[in-house]
């Protein structure tokens, strides 16, 4: 992945794919993969991930060893532009663990 479009990836929502502008709030969290999934791979990169339901794919990042998000136990980060925008992600998270945890 070349710089610009990581640097990109970095200012844009996950959830409505807006810019987020240089110096504007950001609502960032994090969540835990499944324990099948290994990331070891894809530390501090961006990865794209399906979310069947929504019919959506969405880009998170995904957390490196020795980072405070790893030591609180997240291996990936989403990024979003509103509050609103991050509950909207995170409900549709939910859903698709959900539904298919199951």
């Amino acid at each position: 992945m070349n710089n610009q479009l990581r640097e990109n990836l970095f200012h844009t929502c996950t959830w409505c794919l807006n810019t987020i502008p240089e110096g504007e709030e950001l609502f960032a969290f994090g969540v835990k993969a499944s324990e099948a999934i290994d990331l070891t791979e894809k530390e501090g990169e961006f990865v794209s991930l399906t979310l069947a339901l929504k019919d959506k794919t969405i880009i998170a990042l995904v957390t490196t060893q020795n980072s405070e998000a790893k030591e609180q136990g997240f291996d990936l980060i989403f990024l979003a532009c509103s509050q609103g925008c991050a509950e909207d992600l995170k409900d549709a998270l939910e859903m698709e663990r959900d539904v298919f945890s199951n």
